[in-house]
């Protein structure tokens, strides 16, 4: 049976105090251990901690001990994690704090089995990715139906992206992959190698990736080397007032940077246009493009975005990493042939084909292919405002409103594996 929690103190809620049954509040407090205390302490030694700091870390972890915590609540928040942090640094952390989670630790294995094996909740409750994929959506168009065919699905929609600002994005929010800062509208296309948001009017977005960028005097100044296929180049070389607007640049941790994140993608700010150089590449004879970028001041301090991702999110993406292996062994090895099936079976294979088996042999399931066909020409066919708009396409989508129209009438149409 699920224990039941007991309500915060009257002396509690009068003072305004947080519960420790608030798994947000949780959720902080381990994300203050893990990437603030810890690294300090890994720098210069459990003798740099500041007294309130132990006198804080130490009420909070008697109140763990009082407490009577859900597993669900212990997972979600990954409490758990920094208790274990703290209790596996025998050398690092002062020895009464090593001693309250060495108890929390004893505490919490009796109620809910080994801490180590608890795991992370990630499509559970509480997960960054609830209620929005599973692991077994492996194909990047399909997911992208699936989330048309949802409640609300209205507001995904590449135009979202095509608007100057920040869209309400501060710098610092990170995503494991490109498909899922689509999905929030920040950018307009889901594709891993990055590019120029852009349409006729301007340029809103840069995703940079692979050797991109150069780095400036600072972290608030760099070089952007556009690809010779982006036609968003011309847009933020323009010299128009149009091409002034602040840029929303996000980086790839697949770009070859010091500033890129560990892991995933992160929004790093509003930035302008601060000049341009052309220059002639001789062995492949074509023009290349390099485009200075400078953050605005009143942008969140470059030293606060750079602590992203935090361990927690780190531990995401290895986990959606490692889950998306499983399910994809797992898919390659149902979606072979087999004759000894009894009853009809459903089975997705790689390439995004829906297979039946009925009886060991396999019929075409034509109708679910023709509807999500029809659900994702929807989504390409909202791609643009106006004809010939450029820029990043969602899962492959062309460059331009008359190609994207012959691209989703192809009876050829590929399905790609999810990026990232």
């Amino acid at each position: 049976m699920r224990p039941i929690k007991p309500k915060p103190s009257n002396l509690s809620i009068k003072l305004g105090q947080p519960s420790v049954y608030n798994p947000d509040f949780l959720r902080q407090r381990a994300r203050w251990i893990r990437d603030d205390l810890d690294p300090q302490i890994a720098r210069t030694g459990h003798d740099a901690l500041h007294a309130d700091d132990i006198l804080k870390l130490d009420d909070f972890l008697r109140q763990l001990l009082s407490a009577k915590l859900s597993i669900e609540d212990i997972r979600s928040s990954r409490i758990h994690l920094a208790v274990l942090e703290i209790a596996g640094r025998g050398t690092r952390w002062p020895k009464r704090l090593i001693e309250r989670c060495d108890a929390v630790k004893e505490a919490w294995e009796v109620a809910h089995g080994p801490l180590q094996g608890m795991g992370i909740a990630l499509y559970e409750g509480g997960g960054r990715l609830q209620g929005i994929c599973r692991p077994e959506d492996l194909s990047k168009e399909l997911l992208i139906v699936k989330w048309l065919r949802t409640p609300g699905a209205t507001k995904l929609s590449p135009v979202k992206a095509l608007r100057c600002g920040d869209l309400g994005f501060k710098p610092g929010e990170w995503w494991i992959s490109p498909l899922f800062a689509f999905r929030d509208g920040i950018i307009n296309g889901a594709e891993a190698e990055g590019g120029i948001v852009s349409d006729l009017a301007g340029a809103y977005a840069v995703v940079m990736t692979g050797k991109s960028e150069e780095s400036g005097a600072s972290a608030n100044e760099f070089v952007y080397q556009a690809r010779s296929s982006d036609k968003g180049r011309y847009r933020l070389t323009a010299g128009t007032p149009e091409s002034r607007h602040p840029v929303r640049i996000l980086r790839s941790h697949t770009l070859r940077s010091f500033y890129a994140p560990k892991a995933g993608l992160r929004y790093d700010g509003l930035h302008r246009v601060a000049g341009w150089t052309i220059k002639m590449d001789a062995k492949k004879k074509e023009m290349l493009y390099f485009i200075s970028f400078k953050r605005l001041p009143d942008q969140l301090s470059m030293d606060e975005v750079l602590r992203r991702p935090w361990t927690e999110e780190i531990e995401d993406y290895r986990e959606y990493k490692r889950l998306r292996r499983l399910a994809r062994d797992k898919q390659t090895e149902t979606a072979r042939p087999r004759i000894d099936l009894a009853t009809p079976t459903v089975t997705f294979s790689t390439d995004g084909i829906v297979d039946v088996y009925e009886d060991g042999l396999m019929t075409p399931d034509s109708v679910s292919e023709e509807e999500d066909k029809s659900d994702l020409a929807c989504l390409r066919r909202s791609a643009v405002t106006s004809r010939d708009a450029t820029g990043l396409g969602p899962c492959g989508i062309a460059e331009t409103a008359e190609t994207m129209h012959d691209v989703h009438t192809e009876t050829g149409e590929r399905t790609d594996s999810l990026a990232g």
